[in-house]
């Protein structure tokens, strides 16, 4: 798919980039900034021929003695697995030498056709993070991708991690794409650069430069057909005899007034092709259908077409290709499609066989599977078979985009009309995997009916997550359902399986009540054989149906049966299955699995799983009262989140981040509006646009007092919160300031509305009461109550227990039976694991204490209430506290001995320097966090003059926690 391109790239000069000044003044920018260990990446927008490559040209040349890697996308060849990065990266792979071993590993898997497997592409986007910041050490890198639309998917997602993330490095890369490319979609965050078409004056003076002879009418006529296009200027003028150049013949014969500039181009290429001799055209066709760039492979596929090595010479010297050493490059993109395209089909499939055995020769059986496929017209079960077995191939080194075309291909192969159909069903199963919703659906459709279980399940589950992602949860759900309803009788744990994706669609469903009781009674009848998936879906429909404790039970014991079995299955099954017993309140047990579940993400590399593991982390130290650590959990979650492209995750966690800013006292921003939930813990909603700060590899967050530096900037980094959750925030914000009725309109929404079986509403339920008793809205405070009253009971868990008693006290009618609750409450905090909570409940008992005036006793209350407020960084509750205090008749209280020197960090710095208290290395930190070592190194110097000390050995003695 890709050509490499030695380091000394011919400099087109500055005619060549004519109009495009400024566009190099910012890429010579980038370049300048890569010497001074500020990396940076930009995209290149622009149609085909508007100097996208002349400007990949130019930052060669000016590379000044910088390692050069350069890349161009090839489309014949976009679905090999990483087949980008092997040309990219090949020479470069022997100088790996820090990096960590499962990163090693993981990019040898890439690269290297016969080493292990790649394993999570995000993994191989750290690893060439780390590899390019290793050979900056030498010397700054600059890496050109050109056509980047046409790399395989893998490769697009691993350099643009890497791009993303360079921090403080010496590396510069630069991506250039098609106006229309997709690229742009798996991009957001990186500058990008559009070059649209030049202004006749600037086309005038590219065409002055280029061809000074053409006689004037000439030169308007060639500015009316190139349209702005420099390639097309540069190339029709180039065409002219020197009769048409002056004037003296007309240009009619060569206009071609339908086709755009670039068209035009393709045609003189076109040109110059049907005029090489036949053996050189045939020995091009090879070459565009290759994607190596190999001239020994490319002669040696030439070979068996009945040409020779020598066959380039006219090719070269039409200045259609260019070889130097061991690298053949096509002059423009342009020039290959002619190549390719110009063609005709036998030669095509002459030249495809042909790199096929070539392909074979050198081991490739990814590469030959796909020129055979290439390479045939019609039925043929043999090469179906081995594109299938490429796929597995391809599968086993993280090529998800390219096991859904294989199967796809080999499905066009295959004449058996149930064969065909399961291939398709596999190919449109692996298209969802891949995140290719379109081709997904697409797929499914095209396989049509079968009858096969496992292919039934498969289409099931693909088509019910398509209506998800479109926002149809009711749908999806009636899918899955009809499906368990077939399968089961064949296969009962695939079918309690799918009653288990069932429910979690009923979680989902617009009336989730009523979708839980219409799941039931159509699986009333069928025999799962007592499998424990069945029992955690009907605990889940049992919760949403109204029977907390019956769901309890059954959740209860498929959490146990989740945790017995996790070594049966990966990574991502066990994220995916983990969790719901969130739905009991057990915060602390859940939070030790989803740490070990961490651990696990970071040490195999789960780049891509991790962001939804910190955000169940991130809810469940909010949920414990850790606020800070929530924060940083949070923000961490939400880089990596925008990183891999994953924007229904990076909604969510801004979500925790919302709540978190309102509990500073911070409005939170956002609009409301409706969405779905996600899991136990609430959450879901569609994709949103992800925006804000991308400074690779760096914290997108700026410094101040609170949660670790979250004041002064966008605390949510320019992603808009979850609805759901910026509800929640909104309802906190008011209640700590003592807008109570604002407070109650937001959380009677959350406890109301559609989504009140959601964590995030249960925990809202003893707020409405609080907002309601300050109201003397008692209606709708006992009703609060005895919501809530009924969960605890069910769930039966410490801390719910406390705070249903805050909530009792709240509503007692007399000061005895007020005092008796508010201290039953308190004896019941003792350590239940919610500090936030029970200073709340120091907080209102302080509250009633000094109405009572019991003022010492308030004051007692209130002042444990306050140090625990500013311990866990909620600024605006202990406010609120220090209002109650004054009222209470104590003095101004006095800052806590000692600033918080942790409070000065942003997020990053103090997950750094948390990690560099242990004794970890910069390269250790950086593996773990994903980092380049020299962005590491950046965060530390940062980090120690905020905290006062000099070296890594002075963190230990202070409190990082």
């Amino acid at each position: 798919m890709t050509d490499a391109v030695r380091a000394g790239a011919v400099d087109r000069g500055a005619a060549g980039l004519s109009g495009r000044e400024r566009e190099w003044d910012l890429l010579d920018g980038l370049l300048a900034g890569a010497r001074e260990s500020r990396g940076g990446a930009v995209v290149l927008i622009g149609e085909a021929g508007s100097g996208k490559t002349a400007l990949l040209d130019r930052c060669a040349a000016a590379a000044d003695g910088a390692r050069l890697l350069r890349c161009t996308g090839v489309q014949s060849e976009a679905a090999l697995p990483y087949a980008g990065l092997q040309v990219l990266l090949r020479g470069a792979l022997e100088e790996v030498r820090g990096l960590p071993e499962r990163q090693v590993r993981a990019l040898r898997g890439a690269v290297a056709l016969d080493d292990a497997p790649a394993g999570d592409r995000f993994l191989v986007g750290a690893a060439v993070l780390g590899l390019l910041d290793e050979l900056s050490e030498e010397r700054p890198v600059v890496v050109l991708v050109d056509d980047a639309h046409w790399l395989d998917l893998e490769t697009v997602d691993a350099l643009l991690f890497a791009a993303r993330r360079l921090g403080m490095g010496r590396v510069a890369m630069v991506f250039a794409a098609h106006e229309d490319a997709a690229v742009l979609d798996a991009a957001p965050g990186l500058p990008v650069l559009h070059l649209g078409p030049l202004t006749d004056e600037q086309g005038a003076a590219l065409l002055a430069d280029r061809a000074p002879d053409l006689h004037a009418h000439v030169s308007r006529r060639i500015l009316g057909l190139a349209r702005g296009n420099p390639l097309a200027l540069v190339e029709l003028a180039g065409a002219l005899t020197a009769a048409q150049r002056n004037g003296s013949e007309p240009l009619d014969a060569r206009e071609i007034a339908v086709l755009p500039a670039s068209w035009r181009v393709r045609r003189i290429f076109d040109d110059r092709i049907r005029a090489l001799p036949a053996p050189t055209r045939l020995l091009l066709t090879v070459a565009a259908a290759d994607d190596t760039g190999d001239v020994a492979l490319v002669v040696a596929a030439g070979e068996r077409v009945g040409a020779a090595a020598g066959d380039l010479g006219p090719a070269e010297a039409a200045d259609l290709v260019r070889v130097s050493g061991r690298r053949l490059v096509f002059r423009h993109p342009l020039a290959r499609a002619a190549a390719y395209q110009g063609a005709v089909l036998g030669e095509r499939t002459a030249a495809h066989r042909a790199l096929a055995e070539a392909a074979s020769a050198a081991g490739d059986m990814g590469r030959r599977a796909w020129h055979l496929a290439a390479a045939t017209v019609g039925y043929d079960e043999e090469v179906a078979a081995e594109l299938e077995r490429s796929a597995e191939l391809f599968r086993s080194r993280g090529g998800r985009a390219a096991v859904a075309a294989a199967y796809r291909r080999a499905a066009r192969l295959t004449a058996d009309p149930e064969a065909r159909s399961l291939r398709l069903a596999t190919a449109a199963s692996a298209a969802a995997v891949a995140g290719q919703v379109e081709l997904a659906g697409t797929l499914a459709d095209e396989a049509g009916p079968v009858s096969s279980p496992p292919a039934m399940a498969r289409l099931a589950s693909v088509r019910a997550a398509l209506e998800h992602g479109q926002g149809r949860a009711e749908s999806a759900r009636l899918l899955l359902v009809e499906a368990a309803s077939e399968v089961t009788a064949h296969r009962p744990a695939m079918g309690a399986w799918l009653l288990f994706e069932s429910a979690a669609m009923a979680w989902e469903a617009p009336a989730p009540a009523a979708a839980a009781r219409d799941t039931r009674a159509r699986m009333a009848g069928l025999d799962f054989r007592g499998h424990p998936v069945h029992r955690g879906a009907a605990g889940v429909l049992d919760m949403l149906a109204g029977d907390p404790a019956g769901g309890a039970a059954a959740i209860r014991e498929f959490a146990g049966y989740v945790v017995r079995t996790r070594h049966e299955r990966g990574l991502t099954d066990q994220v995916r299955l983990h969790g719901w017993d969130m739905l009991l309140g057990e915060y602390q047990a859940v939070h030790d699995e989803v740490v070990a579940l961490e651990r696990e993400c970071r040490v195999e590399g789960a780049v891509g799983v991790l962001p939804r593991v910190l955000l169940r982390l991130a809810r469940l130290r909010l949920f414990l009262g850790r606020h800070r650590d929530a924060y940083t959990t949070a923000v961490e979650g939400l880089e990596i989140a925008c990183d891999t492209g994953q924007r229904h995750l990076a909604t969510m966690l801004s979500g925790v981040l919302a709540v978190l800013a309102a509990l500073e006292g911070e409005e939170p921003g956002g609009t409301e509006g409706s969405a779905g939930a996600d899991g136990p813990d609430g959450g879901g909603g569609r994709d949103r646009p992800v925006g804000g700060d991308r400074t690779g590899g760096g914290d997108r967050t700026g410094g101040g007092r609170g949660s670790a530096g979250r004041a002064g900037r966008d605390p949510y980094l320019g992603v808009a919160p979850i609805p759901i959750w910026l509800t929640r925030a909104q309802g906190l914000h008011h209640l700590g300031l003592g807008r109570y009725d604002r407070a109650l309109q937001r959380f009677a929404a959350l406890t109301g509305g559609p989504h009140r079986h959601l964590m995030v509403s249960v925990h809202s339920l003893p707020d409405q009461v609080e907002a309601a008793v300050r109201i003397d809205r008692a209606a709708d405070a006992v009703r609060a109550a005895e919501r809530f009253t009924c969960w605890a009971a069910a769930t039966g868990t410490a801390w719910a227990g406390a705070v249903e008693l805050r909530c009792r006290a709240l509503l007692a009618a007399d000061d005895a039976g007020a005092e008796e609750y508010y201290e039953r409450a308190l004896a019941a905090h003792e350590g239940d694991g919610r500090p936030f909570e029970e200073a709340r409940t120091q907080l209102l008992y302080g509250e009633w204490l000094r109405r009572a005036k019991r003022r010492v006793a308030a004051r007692q209350a209130l002042t444990t209430a306050l140090e625990s407020f500013e311990r866990m960084s909620a600024a605006a509750w202990a406010d609120r506290a220090r209002t109650e205090l004054r009222a209470a008749g104590a003095g101004q209280a006095a800052p806590a001995a000692g600033a918080d020197l942790v409070g000065r960090l942003t997020a990053q710095e103090l997950r750094v320097v948390q990690l560099a208290a242990t004794g970890l290395s910069n390269r250790d930190i950086g593996a773990r966090l994903f980092l380049s070592p020299r962005t590491v190194g950046y965060h530390l110097s940062n980090a120690y003059p905020k905290l006062g000390v000099t070296s890594r050995a002075a963190l230990g003695a202070l409190n990082l926690g």
